[in-house]
C-alpha cells in the first residue's frame, strides 16, 4: 500500500499523463509563472499546456493536487501576475487547492538574480488569500505563520509547521477541532 507522489513541471504529453497518473496518489505541480513569455524564455515550454494538465488533474483524476510557484525577483513576482495566477486557480481549480510560494536563491544560470525577499512571499500569500484561496503557504524561508494551515471557516491554526516539522496537528477526522469545518487534504 505504497503511496506515490509526483513533483512535476506539469508539462507532459496528454496520452502519457493518462498512463502515468494511474499510479500517482498526489502531485505537486510547479506553476512557474503566469505568462507565456516567462515559459517561453525560461523553460522553452508553454503556459497553456501546464494549465491544461492542472485542469485535467483536478477534474479527471483522483490525484491530490498542490501547486508550487517559485517567485523569482523581476521575473514572475509582480502583484499583478500573482493576482492573475491566484484568480485563475480559484476559478479553474477551486479555492481548496493548496498553493505554495517558494523563495528563489541564486544558482546555476541565474546566479546574478537576488534571493526572493520574505516580504515578497508574504505579499503573494496575502494576495492569494484575498483572491479566496483557503490554503496558501510560503516556503524555502522560515515562517511558522506562512507554513501553518488555518481553518478557512474560523481561521484557527490547525496544522502548525516549522520548516519540515509538524509542531501540532489539530485536525480531527479531517475537520477543524474547533468548529468542525472540513479541512481539505488526504488523511489516513
Amino acid at each position: 500500500n505504497i503511496k506515490n507522489v509526483m513533483v512535476t513541471a506539469g508539462y507532459i504529453d496528454k496520452q502519457a499523463r493518462k498512463e502515468v497518473y494511474n499510479y500517482i496518489d498526489a502531485a505537486n505541480v510547479d506553476l512557474k509563472a503566469f505568462t507565456e513569455t516567462f515559459y517561453h524564455n525560461l523553460t522553452f515550454s508553454h503556459l497553456n499546456d501546464v494549465l491544461d494538465t492542472l485542469i485535467w488533474l483536478k477534474n479527471e483524476t483522483d490525484v491530490w493536487l498542490e501547486i508550487t510557484t517559485l517567485l523569482i525577483p523581476g521575473e514572475n513576482d509582480s502583484s499583478n501576475e500573482i493576482k492573475k495566477l491566484t484568480n485563475w486557480i480559484a476559478e479553474n481549480l477551486g479555492v481548496n487547492v493548496p498553493l505554495h510560494f517558494t523563495a528563489f536563491h541564486p544558482d546555476f544560470k541565474m546566479r546574478d538574480t537576488p534571493r526572493t525577499p520574505i516580504s515578497t512571499l508574504d505579499l503573494a500569500r496575502e494576495i492569494a488569500i484575498e483572491e479566496g484561496l483557503n490554503y496558501c503557504y510560503v516556503g524555502n524561508v522560515h515562517s511558522i505563520e506562512g507554513q501553518t494551515t488555518y481553518c478557512p471557516n474560523c481561521n484557527e491554526p490547525v496544522i502548525i509547521r516549522d520548516w519540515h516539522s509538524v509542531l501540532d496537528n489539530k485536525v480531527k477526522e479531517g475537520k477543524c477541532y474547533k468548529c468542525g469545518n472540513k479541512i481539505a487534504g488526504v488523511y489516513s
